[in-house]
């Protein structure tokens, strides 16, 4: 009797179990699947890359779910392949000639959503969009093809945070440029040659842009602001032969010669006058002696040419206040006839 009650008491546990795992599990599922109460509509669109995407995945406008992914073929268009992804949105939303239909991120794990942008001019109602209208998923992995050593010495909320930037660039969301810039800014602060991870990191970019088709404005843009410091480096590259001939290597021994001359920065100016002059009387004596000084050093000129300093009628008789004024000067008049 005890036996089959014991029996009964364990059946009756691993029944409860198996009960609250099925309901687990249905709980999981449904919130996998996100479901959506109704649907007015059944729609469809081309897309040349929907990597990540899964049937029940998210239809969002601004982070609203309104509708779900519903089925996801390959078909040859026009001599390509492409995905065309079949989509129900809810009232009121539906496609429309200028609707922009986008695979993006929902999160760094790789799950991606379907983002319905809705133009000011939404445009004549329509059922299917071709891929022009649309902006094809991106492997956010590529961009750190041959960054590798530098993301060795990153952390996780780092590497996490340059994902978040750059997925916000790609796919046009976020708070624009700033925050990729500083987050390649603060990548170079991790690397021994920087110039080779902007090489790398423009490239990846590149070639994301190439797989997106040229789609996102953002990224162009940032492309844009790294090569322009680069293209104006370019246009000035023979001067860095110059800067390297008349820069050190040129001023440090005019600099040394300027030393030698007295001219340091340690030279006191003041306490040089007030040494060689003991009074401002002295100073303008000694000022007034110039000219003189500097015509003294100008007479082998002027000796050289003898016919420079004669007068066909003489020399003038000057007043004495004149020939003080003009003492030292070398200046001479002549009678004029």
């Amino acid at each position: 009797m005890n036996h089959s009650i014991r029996l009964t008491l364990g059946l009756a546990k691993l029944t409860v179990v198996a009960a609250l795992a099925a309901l687990l599990f249905v709980i999981v599922i449904n919130a996998i699947k996100n479901p959506i109460d109704t649907a007015s509509g059944r729609y469809t669109a081309d897309f040349t890359d929907v990597s990540g995407l899964h049937v029940d995945g998210d239809v969002r406008t601004r982070g609203v779910l309104v509708g779900k992914v519903k089925d996801i073929r390959r078909l040859r268009r026009a001599g390509r392949n492409v995905a065309e992804v079949a989509i129900t949105l809810t009232k009121p939303y539906r496609l429309t000639e200028n609707t922009v239909l986008s695979v993006k991120y929902q999160n760094l794990t790789g799950i991606r959503y379907v983002d319905l942008s809705v133009p000011g001019e939404p445009g004549k109602p329509v059922t299917h969009l071709p891929s022009e209208k649309t902006r094809p998923s991106f492997d956010i992995t590529k961009l750190f093809n041959g960054l590798q050593p530098v993301l060795t010495t990153m952390s996780t909320d780092e590497i996490n945070a340059f994902t978040r930037n750059a997925i916000a660039l790609l796919q046009g969301d976020g708070g624009g440029l700033a925050p990729m810039l500083d987050s390649a800014r603060k990548l170079t602060d991790y690397a021994r040659d920087r110039e080779q991870v902007i090489s790398t990191l423009t490239a990846n970019l590149i070639r994301l842009a190439t797989t997106m088709g040229g789609k996102s404005p953002d990224l162009i843009e940032f492309l844009q602001s790294l090569s322009y410091p680069i293209s104006q480096a370019m246009t000035v590259l023979p001067l860095f032969g110059k800067t390297d001939q008349l820069g050190p290597g040129f001023t440090r021994p005019i600099d040394n010669m300027l030393i030698d001359l007295g001219l340091s920065p340690e030279l006191d100016i003041d306490k040089t006058v007030a040494g060689a002059f003991s009074s401002v009387s002295a100073a303008a004596s000694t000022l007034r002696l110039l000219p003189a000084a500097f015509a003294g050093l100008q007479l082998p000129t002027l000796h050289s040419n003898p016919g420079a300093m004669s007068c066909s009628h003489g020399i003038a008789q000057l007043p004495t206040d004149v020939k003080v004024l003009l003492d030292g000067s070398e200046v001479v008049i002549c009678k004029p006839h």
